[in-house]
């Protein structure tokens, strides 16, 4: 009598799963190629589309975002999950669909908002393309072939690195000196924020660089006002190293890494006479605490009658409102403050331009635009940051590389530059959603700017937890990536065999099959300031190589980069 319970609470649970698939199926849209289909999507739907498909037939689709980010759940013919997909590229851009079927039968898509709160939008799904079993499997052995050429290459035309670490001889480096020879400004990207060995690496090429190649300016992806601090730590003007690294704001600079990098840069800066030695700048537009309090304290001397009014809005903490700003209607309801804080900004930095000979009188040309340049900062952070995605995070890049040609203009023709930040900011194409900072410096130096992108297979690194489990704070935290999948860049790369390496496109010689992958879009590691390991796969999304870098650096297996003890929120470490 049990086993016949049991049996029939069985059938009766098979039964319903059935009745679920056919009515889903009841419900869902036909897929088929040379027919797309857009529909506008609010945060509570879910749109269901099916596809029929044979074993071994193979489904290239898209998914086009128009201002809703989309989360895209596969299903089996018998109902299991096989995909869930939600690149990282916010509410605009493409989803791709790349899928083999593995048993004959009715496949379902699921399209449903990725935020619960979303305001409405709109996508375009559509099929680009619907291999016959034949056909895919001819186009993979096609595939393969390609692949084990372009690692050929790849190995072939490696510059092996010896080590990462700095204070070695540069006898592995030399043939950098033919790359970077007609090269003004590198870029040395990261596919990481938090990841030692790029950080690492990034020293001892700052090192040859500046002692084989005569570079003179340390341009970095942080505070343009509070890199000051740092300069005058590595200038001998101030001494306190761990003060200037917290002043610049970024948990993902304040390591141990990068400390170990300024206490060099100090120590060269000593013994150097004044024209070779190492300026470290910021061209970011965030963390702008250290410029406000300059610019009181120049109004205090200058124009005391605008102190109390710039006082009173300098109050408004923006890196908080950038905070608060995480979703569609927390934005809205910030607009009218963002607004008037716009106003305010404008206002000041019109004021310093209008007035600049009368306040030069009270100071000094040197002052008035460094506080000028303070000004215009301030400026294009509230405008970046009252925008909303992605517009906000375009004009940033703007900003920056706009930033970074100021700080070009104001020293000597023909000062070499060492530029970092992240893979995403040197880069020099256009991405699908805004031409980052790299695409600007291309047009503004041509190949006088050198793109040196970053990549890694597996290992672990820091980033901020992006879905903490108390909202008012992000904890620091240790993520392991697991090997990098087949056929994606950093895949290609871990192929060769070698554990670290660069590799130049621009001057190397390359045969058709590199040419094909250079300019082919394939999966790349990318991962910023927050990362969720529920979702790896979804820090891999589509490159453009030969357009959006002019070499790579490869490092297989990396480690965490070592936050300073002044970091708050690190997991694992108890903060007072």
């Amino acid at each position: 009598m049990i086993k016949s319970l049991l049996l029939l609470a069985l059938l009766f649970v098979d039964g319903m799963a059935i009745a679920q698939q056919v009515s889903a199926s009841a419900e869902a849209t036909s897929l088929e190629p040379g027919k797309p289909i857009g529909r506008d999507l609010k945060a509570d739907q879910t749109h269901t589309y099916t596809v029929k498909l044979s074993k071994g037939q193979f489904l290239d689709a898209t998914i086009n975002q128009q201002g809703i980010d989309v989360l895209v759940r596969i299903f089996e013919p018998d109902g299991a999950k096989v995909a869930e997909i939600d690149s990282p590229n916010g509410n605009q851009g493409d989803e791709p669909i790349a899928l083999e079927a593995k048993n004959t039968g009715l496949y379902r898509i699921d399209v449903r908002s990725f935020e619960k709160e979303a305001k409405p939008g709109r996508y375009e799904i559509r099929i680009n393309e619907l291999l016959s079993a034949q056909a895919y499997a001819t186009r993979v052995a096609e595939t393969l072939r390609k692949q084990k050429a372009v690692i050929g290459w790849l190995k072939t035309n490696a510059i092996p690195l010896k080590t990462v670490e700095a204070g070695t001889d540069f006898t592995d480096l030399q043939p950098l000196k033919k790359t970077f020879q007609d090269v003004r400004f590198v870029g040395l990207g990261e596919a990481t924020h938090g990841t030692r060995e790029f950080f690492q690496v990034k020293h001892r090429l700052l090192e040859f660089l500046v002692r084989e190649l005569g570079f003179r300016v340390f341009a970095l992806e942080g505070s343009y006002a509070a890199l000051q601090l740092i300069n005058d730590y590595v200038m001998g003007i101030m001494d306190d190293g761990a003060q200037a690294l917290d002043s610049q704001g970024f948990w993902t600079w304040n390591t141990e890494e990068v400390r170990t990098m300024l206490d060099w840069a100090r120590r060269y800066n000593a013994d150097a006479p004044a024209d070779k030695r190492v300026k470290f700048v910021g061209f970011d537009i965030q963390f702008n605490q250290p410029g406000k309090d300059k610019l009181l304290d120049y109004l205090k001397r200058v124009a005391p009658e605008r102190v109390d009014t710039t006082a009173s809005f300098f109050r408004t903490n923006l890196d908080s409102l950038n905070s608060a700003l995480s979703t569609s209607i927390q934005q809205e309801n910030m607009q009218k403050t963002l607004k008037e804080l716009q106003i305010n900004y404008n206002d000041l930095f019109v004021f310093l331009e209008l007035n600049g000979p009368n306040l030069i009188a009270k100071s000094s040309q040197v002052e008035y635009e460094q506080m000028r340049e303070y000004a215009r900062v301030l400026t294009q952070y509230i405008d970046s940051y009252s925008r909303q995605a992605p517009a906000g995070i375009a004009i940033r890049d703007v900003y920056m590389a706009d930033n970074f040609r100021r700080l070009v203009d104001r020293e000597p023709a023909g000062t070499r530059f060492f530029l970092w930040a992240h893979n995403g900011h040197v880069a020099t194409d256009n991405n699908g959603l805004f031409m980052p900072m790299g695409a600007y410096l291309r047009q503004y130096y041509g190949n006088a700017y050198y793109a040196l992108g970053f990549s890694f297979n597996q290992g672990s690194f820091q980033a901020r937890e992006a879905q903490p489990a108390d909202s008012t704070k992000r904890m620091l935290v240790s993520f392991t990536a697991r090997p990098a999948p087949e056929r994606s860049v950093d895949w290609c790369l871990t192929q060769t065999g070698l554990k670290k390496f660069i590799v130049d496109f621009r001057q190397t010689q390359k045969n058709a099959d590199l040419n094909a992958w250079l300019t082919t879009p394939s999966p790349m590691r990318s991962i910023g300031s927050v990362y969720t390991p529920r979702a790896e796969e979804n820090f891999f999304y589509p490159v453009t190589v030969g357009q959006r870098f002019d070499g790579l650096l490869f490092i297989n297996t990396t480690t965490r980069a070592r936050p300073n003890s002044s970091v708050k929120n690190v997991a694992g470490r108890n903060d007072k």
